[in-house]
């Protein structure tokens, strides 16, 4: 007898949770309340949000759906695309469809996202909605979605897609990258939901380029991929191909002109003549500059990657060639300095051989200011009228002329190279 009230008491608490459960979110007195109200709650009464809404659960649902593209923003510290997109998507649910006529005439309710079903859209990248690689959502966020009287659902809501792209920074900054985004329904396959594209896989008329990054070129494809060895169970993953390619007027006129600028003032120094102290104070200034446009490119440039920089490289040959610029000035100096002397010594044999091999050419002739009967000078032994101040002016003369040599082949060297480095280096 205790067994059976025992029974009867836990028979009795079952039908009462039951009941209780089977009633959540339903009024049966809803006496005095507005339309609304009993619309919501005549629709949202026994309303599953994880069964997709059809009647018949072997035909299709069709989502139609749309992107609009805003604007883009390259993270490039995690090599991240972020792209704000407008997603909207409409499908019919069978299960929310009334009759205005009831309702007093109300032909479209709002409801959060959460209440109903919704296309479970995944992001197989780095997520939704994320600032960097910690802080993302794989799925949809929250939203209200809108829904007629003939069971019409639209979701409509601003997204942040985000992307892991494969970067190089060697051209910088007229560098681009390609991003890859991949979305998809990791549940139904397309036997169940087909996602629709009836104006086009993306609509482009709201972008409006960001401050330094723009989109180039879009490419889009629906990629069949079976989760299981069954070939009717596939999921269309839509791959969308991102070609961002970076602002670079502003780094014209910051960067670019400048590394010109600098390889043109270092070349025509050695045309300075004997401005010796003049060329060395210039040559110091260029020095500092490019030391401080490759302090300033580390700021800039991100510190990620195994590429090298052109530009960096441009502005390291051109230091070098400034340090060796003012070597070749300092020795210029110091062998002009034996022209001057009261007594200036005799040159070596083979030096002047040298220089009267090159003199003799006609390129370097012109160059200098010389022709072969001057460069004679510096060899000839035998004079009319051997004299001390003959001697000593043929000596004097031998320094000069070298000096001059030195610096306008030095001119021609620096000038070749820059012209190297510039066509190579330059991004």
């Amino acid at each position: 007898m205790g067994v059976f009230k025992v029974a009867l008491f836990y028979t009795c608490v079952i039908f009462f949770l039951g009941s209780s459960l089977s009633s959540e979110g339903c009024s049966n007195d809803l006496t005095g309340s507005s339309a609304a109200v009993r619309l919501s709650n005549d629709l949202f009464c026994s309303y599953d949000r994880n069964v997709r809404p059809v009647m018949n659960q072997s035909s299709k649902t069709f989502v139609d759906t749309k992107f609009y593209i805003f604007n883009v923003h390259m993270n490039e510290k995690w090599d991240i695309l972020q792209m704000s997109i407008q997603l909207i998507m409409e499908w019919k649910d069978e299960f929310l469809v009334w009759d205005p006529s009831k309702y007093d005439n109300i032909e479209k309710v709002f409801e959060e996202s959460s209440h109903v079903w919704i296309p479970d859209i995944m992001s197989y990248d780095v997520g939704f909605n994320g600032d960097d690689n910690r802080d993302f959502s794989y799925f949809l966020p929250l939203s209200l979605v809108k829904i007629s009287n003939k069971g019409r659902v639209k979701y409509n809501h601003r997204v942040t897609l985000n992307a892991q792209c494969s970067t190089n920074i060697a051209k910088w900054p007229f560098d681009s990258h390609n991003c890859t985004f991949l979305i998809g329904s990791p549940v139904y396959t397309n036997l169940y939901v087909n996602y629709t594209f009836p104006n086009g896989y993306y609509d482009m008329d709201y972008y409006k380029p960001g401050r330094e990054w723009e989109v180039s070129t879009i490419h889009q494809e629906c990629m069949n991929i079976g989760f299981s060895n069954s070939n009717s169970s596939l999921h269309c993953i839509l791959q969308y191909k991102i070609n961002v390619a970076r602002f670079s007027s502003m780094y014209y006129s910051s960067i670019i002109i400048p590394a010109v600028v600098i390889s043109l003032m270092r070349t025509l120094s050695f045309l300075m003549g004997r401005e010796s102290t003049t060329r060395i104070i210039l040559l110091c200034l260029i020095f500092i500059s490019e030391l401080l446009y490759i302090q300033f490119l580390d700021t800039k440039l991100p510190n990620n990657g195994n590429q090298t920089v052109y530009i960096v490289l441009l502005y390291r040959n051109s230091l070098i060639l400034t340090a060796i610029a003012f070597i070749i000035t300092v020795i210029s100096n110091s062998i002009y300095k034996h022209s001057t002397d009261d007594f200036p010594h005799n040159g070596p044999e083979w030096l002047k051989s040298v220089s009267t091999f090159l003199l003799s050419k006609i390129p370097i002739s012109m160059l200098t200011h010389f022709n072969t009967q001057g460069a004679e000078l510096l060899i000839e032994k035998n004079v009319e009228e051997e004299t001390p101040n003959t001697q000593r002016d043929e000596n004097a003369l031998f320094w000069k002329t070298l000096t001059i040599l030195i610096d306008r082949l030095s001119f021609v060297i620096t000038f070749v190279i820059s012209l190297i480095n510039l066509w190579f280096l330059m991004p």
